[in-house]
Formats: C-alpha cells, sequence, structure tokens
C-alpha cells in the first residue's frame, strides 16, 4: 500500500510524500548508516483516513512487522527540516508508543500537529504563511537510549568550522532537545574527534519512555560520554557529512553498544537555539 513506506525504500525524490524528516532517515538507512527500524504514513494517507479501515489495518500490518513493541511515532512535514527553517520541536513527537489504539491516536495526535496555534506561529514568523504543510508520520523502533542528544558537526560558534559540538544527557534525547536538562557539553576536532574543551553539567533528570525520573545523586554530575565513545559520534558524523555533502544539525542514541542516528538536519542559522 503506499500510504506506508519503509524507511530504507525512501528517495531523493519523494519529499512531498514523506516530509523532510523521513527523507532525511530515508537517505540516511539507504546510506547503510544505524537508522532504527521504522516506516512512514506518507502525506497521502491523512485524506484516505476517512476512506474506511483500510489504512488502520495496514498501519496495524506495518507495526507488527516492527516487532510490536515500544515505538516512537514523529512528525514529518512536508517544510520540515529544511535549509531556511528546521521547524526542530514545532509539531508533534510521542515516545513510548505500544499497542494498536496507542499508535493510531498518536498518529492522529501528528496529524493534527500541523495545526497548532505553536506551530502556525513559527510559520508565520518565518515567512511561510499560507496553507498549512502536508503532514506525513513516522513510526520508528524507540531504542532504550541509555544517553543521547545532539551533534553539530560543524559547531555553530566556530568560524573556522574546525571543531563539532556534543551536547548529551542521560536517557531519551527529549531532555536536551526541549532544554529540560542542562547537558554535558563537548567540542571535538573535527578530523580526528579528540576532546578539546569539555563542561560536565549536573543532570538531575533522564527521560524514559515511562516518563521523567530523577538520575541518581551518584550519576549526576557524571560525564555521560567517555573518550572512545565521543570517537564515534565524531565518526558517524563525518559519515552523514558524507550522504548529504554539508554540515549537519544530527540527533543520536546510544542504546544496545552502539550509537543510532534518530534525525539529521541542516545546521540553519537559527539552528542552535530554536529548539523547543
Amino acid at each position: 500500500m503506499d500510504d506506508i513506506r519503509l524507511l530504507e525504500t525512501i528517495g531523493a525524490d519523494d519529499r512531498d510524500a514523506v516530509g523532510g524528516k523521513a527523507l532525511s532517515l530515508g537517505l540516511l538507512a539507504r546510506a547503510g548508516l544505524p537508522v532504527p527500524p521504522g516506516f512512514c504514513v506518507t502525506t497521502a494517507a491523512r485524506a484516505a483516513a476517512g476512506a474506511g479501515e483500510t489504512l488502520r489495518a495496514a498501519l496495524v500490518r506495518a507495526y507488527e512487522a516492527l516487532g510490536g513493541g515500544l515505538v516512537a511515532v514523529r512528525s514529518s512535514a512536508t517544510q520540515e527540516d529544511g535549509k531556511a527553517a528546521s521547524f526542530a520541536g514545532q509539531q508533534e513527537t510521542v515516545l513510548g508508543v505500544a499497542g494498536e489504539a496507542d499508535l493510531i491516536a498518536a498518529v492522529q495526535r501528528c496529524w493534527e500537529s500541523v495545526d497548532s496555534e505553536r506551530a502556525r506561529a513559527y510559520r508565520t514568523q518565518r515567512g511561510l504563511d499560507g496553507e498549512a504543510p502536508a503532514m506525513a508520520v513516522i513510526v520508528q523502533r524507540l531504542v532504550p537510549a541509555e544517553v543521547s542528544g545532539v551533534l553539530f558537526t560543524r559547531d555553530p560558534l566556530d568560524p573556522e568550522g574546525r571543531r563539532m559540538l556534543v551536547e548529551a544527557a542521560w536517557g531519551l534525547g527529549e531532555g536536551v532537545v526541549s532544554g529540560r536538562v542542562a547537558p554535558d557539553r563537548y567540542h571535538l576536532d573535527h578530523a580526528t574527534g579528540a576532546v578539546v574543551e569539555r563542561h560536565i553539567a549536573v543532570k538531575r533528570e533522564l527521560r524514559t519512555p515511562a516518563g521523567w525520573e530523577a538520575v541518581p545523586a551518584e550519576q549526576q554530575d557524571r560525564p555521560c560520554l567517555d573518550a572512545e565513545q565521543l570517537r564515534q559520534l565524531a565518526d558517524l558524523g563525518r559519515r552523514v557529512e558524507s550522504v548529504y555533502g554539508d554540515a549537519r544539525d544530527v540527533e543520536w542514541a546510544w542504546a544496545e553498544g552502539r550509537l543510532w542516528v534518530l534525525q539529521a538536519r541542516p545546521i540553519t542559522t537559527a539552528g542552535a537555539f530554536e529548539r523547543e
């Protein structure tokens, strides 16, 4: 069914069908980067949803083929993750979704978020008035992140472009991208991944699939990444750059002894500062 697309089947000409976020993940998956397995509910599916149970059945089949269990459900609007504006945090993301009923409700929330007051205000501020963009929805296996965060493959504050910037915290990445948790910050040499500078924060909370939890006291001021993990993260960043040919703002997670790419978008002028 064309309303459901596996991420690895998405190609460069599919933005109108899958939106910017799913397009990016599809290109990364096709290039062999570690993207959690998943599928995209295309922009055409929202209109088809009122035509009966066909879409619902296809959605449930795709979820079951993914193995069921916990998934992340994310919006992917056609204007999202572009060079002019990233739309970071403007549409819906639902973490820890499990079961048929919750999955369908999460997809509906993503569809509706394109018409939210926050999303409309964002579009107005950036001169993108007019009809709301079409909305696709991504469903991916939720990796059990021990640590997650953001990697700018070129530090926005380094005019020479010789450094990467990593922001990291315990648990799922919502703590970092929402600004709720003050993250550890690491400046890395772009060529080698060596740590040039680091600032370790006190990280009192972490996001789990079940919600927010307190970080054990002895772990709050510990660095959440070691030198080898940072070296691997720098290598991952260079691989992401090789797919696109330019610098990227990458959301990542460390889980199951390896790194995963959750998103990769252009670094816009305000990219480091416009997260929710």
